[in-house]
């Protein structure tokens, strides 16, 4: 048994550091001394603002106290009964929240590979939920991608439609400045300006043709309606973020009279084909390899002594941050 730090949300815009116990781990299960954690600026600014509908999904999800995370990353220190795949010592990530230590199960831990670091192997919760994304996409070498919206799932949206052999991945957002974090990981075309007012400009950058697969990863109902007007005729969507309020997004015309297609992707729809077991060895080589750069995607470094900073920040100053990493190190 051991005294431990984390993170948790004890009502709207109240969040406190707790003291609590962590046992041993018991069967198949690995305990893990966190080096870093990453903050989930819009699922958990939806959850610390407790911006939703009452009564909806959201609504029944939060609960107090919440603690709130799901990318964590740090040494194995103690194995519980039959775990074979790792020892301590080893350097493991895994979807457990902000806190200074943790117990997971040994197949829900993904071995970080030599010469990652643990702060590009927390993207990994990021880069999984944006591959359930890239997997109903079924991009195909030539398409043309326009990813609506440039925060963390739009940011790794762009780089799998990238690695994947879009012909055109245009990158859109009012607010420029998160659009500086696609340089130098590609070939993107970006445009700072509501997807509503560069309809002509994407079709010009697509040569005379809408987009034939946009990905929407705002998570604004609004944005949602105006992105189904920038797919080219058959074309599809695909819906990565989930919005607090769903009841307020709208189809529009375009639907029927383009033939679009619709289609939600997101982080627990797994399957024996494709699931975090088998996303994190590809993530971590295509890291290695080059073919996803993650270069300056940190905006922001936090001592996890004063959370109530880092979600201050996170809501005050939105347009500026991306990566958000809590240092759990003494």
């Amino acid at each position: 048994m051991s005294t431990e730090k984390r993170f948790a949300f004890t009502g709207k815009e109240a969040v406190e550091l707790q003291t609590f116990e962590l046992g041993e781990p018991g069967e198949k299960s690995v305990k893990i001394r966190t080096m870093a954690s990453m903050v989930s600026t819009g699922t958990e600014g939806i959850v610390f603002r407790r911006a939703f509908t009452a009564g909806n999904h959201w609504d029944q999800w939060v609960k107090y106290p919440f603690f709130p995370g799901y990318s964590a990353a740090g040494y194995v220190t103690a194995v519980g009964p039959g775990v074979s795949r790792f020892k301590v010592g080893d350097r493991v990530v895994t979807r457990n929240g902000h806190a200074s230590a943790s117990i997971a199960p040994e197949d829900q831990c993904y071995r970080i590979p030599e010469g990652l670091s643990f702060e590009d192997a927390l993207w990994f919760a990021f880069a999984k939920i944006t591959a359930m994304g890239a997997r109903v996409a079924r991009y195909q070498l030539g398409d043309r991608v326009a990813v609506v919206g440039a925060g963390l799932i739009g940011q790794f949206s762009a780089r799998w439609a990238y690695a994947a052999g879009a012909a055109k991945v245009v990158v859109i957002d009012p607010v420029a400045e998160r659009l500086r974090y696609q340089e130098g990981a590609g070939s993107f075309v970006t445009l700072a300006e509501p997807v509503a007012q560069c309809y002509e400009k994407l079709a010009e950058i697509c040569g005379g043709e809408l987009p034939n697969i946009v990905v929407e990863a705002t998570g604004s109902a609004r944005v949602f309606q105006d992105a189904l007007k920038a797919v080219g005729r058959f074309g599809k969507l695909v819906l990565m973020t989930d919005t607090g309020t769903p009841e307020e997004q709208r189809l529009s015309g375009e639907v029927i009279t383009r033939g679009l297609t619709i289609v939600g992707a997101h982080d627990p729809q797994e399957r024996p084909e494709w699931n975090s077991g088998i996303i994190a060895p590809l993530f971590f080589g295509m890291c290695l390899d080059g073919r996803i750069r993650l270069n300056g995607m940190v905006s922001h470094h936090f001592s996890y002594r004063n959370p109530a900073e880092v979600y201050r920040t996170c809501m005050e100053e939105r347009n500026t941050v991306m990566g958000v990493v809590i240092n759990w190190e003494e």
